[in-house]
């Protein structure tokens, strides 16, 4: 179920530096990152989409005294949001179309493959997802949007296989990309040593204090 918000946590969010947003969704998303990591991941996808909508909000700090239209949703809405893909929706964000309730502002946040972020600790980034291909898609969501931000997350453990060749590969990646902004923070936290992100068992879990590159990426059109 969508909660829709005054328009402000939308006007303050866009009014922020996109290196400030990005460090705000690796700040604010750490805690429920370190829970997944260590009591499992709901198998139930309804629950997931709950999960990382109530990561969105804690990212836009919205406060439920204040609704209105700028509408935080998950996938599991079916929210259908114009990426140029099919029946593609973005796994979590806000979204307000300009001129809604007279509104002459419109904003469009998402943060890209959403759940997959707070599930695992060697996931890649995508960075040609972030935004549609087509120039008349990406047109179209300024259109109706007025300020378009996308973004994706990862949390990687150095402990993980392939650390280093993964985090090189993406540095290099990134020239390929001049208009992708990037914050990156190191990190520590008491995690599991084994079977991450499982859901929760009987048997008492290994736990390691384990470094964590945090890399949050985002493109604004």
């Amino acid at each position: 179920m969508t909660t829709g918000y005054d328009i402000k946590f939308a006007r303050a969010f866009f009014g922020l530096p996109v290196e400030t947003r990005l460090t705000k969704l690796i700040d604010n998303s750490f805690g429920d990152w370190i829970k997944n990591c260590n009591l499992g991941v709901s198998l139930i996808y309804a629950n997931a989409c709950k999960m990382i909508e109530g990561v969105t909000e804690k990212v836009l700090e919205v406060n439920e005294q204040y609704l209105g239209d700028f509408e935080v949703y998950a996938s599991s809405t079916a929210h259908e949001v114009e990426t140029g893909y099919d029946l593609y929706n973005p796994d979590t964000g806000a979204l307000v179309a300009i001129n809604a309730n007279g509104n002459a502002d419109g904003y469009f946040y998402m943060l890209e493959t959403g759940i997959r972020a707070l599930s695992c600790d060697n996931g890649t980034f995508e960075p040609h997802w972030l935004v549609p291909e087509k120039p008349e898609v990406r047109n179209h969501l300024v259109e109706k949007y007025g300020r378009v931000f996308s973004a994706q997350l990862r949390y990687w453990a150095h402990d993980a296989d392939g650390y280093q060749e993964r985090y090189d590969a993406f540095k290099a990646s990134l020239a390929k990309f001049p208009d992708v902004t990037m914050v990156e923070k190191e990190l520590t936290a008491n995690i599991r040593k084994k079977a991450r992100f499982r859901p929760k068992k009987k048997d008492i879990p290994e736990m390691a204090e384990t470094k964590i590159t945090a890399i949050a990426i985002g493109r604004e059109l």
